[in-house]
């Protein structure tokens, strides 16, 4: 991996992390991160238009699939933080993912992670599990795994798979389109997707949203589309399960940002998490 695709997926952590300690403070987070995807969309439209490249027919269903697949990301997600705890439903969304794409990558586009670099996806993964874990006994470090069968680890694990597919369909489809053009094509049409929900379901829960925390919301939307944008730059490449291996650095400076920021402890748990992480990345980095 080259030093330039590293920064790109440093700055993209930093983006990706400031946007979801923002969206901490909403009411509801799935309406937050859906109000968020329509401002990124309506303050991008201008760039868009002044930066549009034509996008290939045979492009469109991998944009309209991606999209389908980040609304289902967001239900699932929403679901899961209802059922469950974010100790149980965090680390199992984020720290399958990479699982689920190296594992999808290797059977739909053939790439296999080298020997070093299925290391660093094994060291990233542990670091996601263990850095949300409140202490290292038994009873605890066991506890995500325990709960398998319950609905919010089973919403988390689809909330992984989520991820993997629209990584993958990504990997793809920006053989064909240019990234800015795609990533906006996505936002939108996802948005498109829940538009019914949130105005049948979640109607007044979108009003109260937007009038408590719209400058929040704008920005967050704004962060969102630019890390991802920078993740789509990097995808062009390198292997897609590295990527979203080690796009996980988010985690790190959401941990630092979590202490610095809201006073939240920095325990031995995010400290060893945060190094296997660390670790991780540098075993991806060598890669070429």
């Amino acid at each position: 991996m080259s030093i330039q695709v590293l920064a790109l997926l440093v700055c993209a952590g930093l983006m990706h992390s400031s946007w979801n300690l923002l969206s901490k403070e909403g009411k509801d987070r799935q309406v937050f991160i859906w109000l968020a995807i329509c401002s990124a969309s309506l303050l991008c439209f201008l760039p868009f238009l002044l930066l549009y490249q034509a996008v290939s027919p045979h492009v469109w269903p991998l944009i309209a699939f991606s999209a389908a697949l980040e609304a289902t990301y967001y239900l699932l997600l929403g679901a899961a933080y209802r059922y469950g705890d974010l100790s149980v439903v965090y680390p199992l969304a984020r720290g399958s993912a990479p699982l689920f794409v190296t594992v999808i990558a290797l059977l739909a586009l053939g790439e296999r992670p080298s020997l070093i670099g299925g290391l660093g996806i094994l060291l990233i993964v542990s670091g996601i599990y263990v850095i949300h874990l409140r202490t290292f006994a038994w009873h605890e470090l066991t506890a995500p795994l325990r709960r398998l069968r319950e609905p919010a680890a089973l919403l988390a694990l689809l909330c992984g798979l989520s991820i993997a597919g629209y990584s993958t369909v990504d990997k793809v489809g920006l053989r064909y389109a240019a990234p800015l053009t795609y990533i906006y094509l996505v936002f939108v049409i996802s948005a498109l997707y829940l538009l019914p929900y949130m105005l049948l379901a979640r109607r007044a829960a979108v009003q109260a949203e937007w009038q408590a925390h719209a400058p929040r919301i704008v920005l967050a939307g704004a962060l969102a589309l630019l890390s991802y944008l920078l993740v789509l730059f990097a995808l062009r490449q390198t292997q897609v399960s590295y990527i979203a291996s080690a796009r996980e650095l988010s985690v790190v400076f959401a941990a630092l940002m979590g202490t610095a920021i809201l006073h939240e402890s920095f325990g031995r748990q995010k400290l060893v998490g945060s190094l296997l992480i660390f670790a991780g990345i540098l075993c991806i980095a060598w890669q070429p």
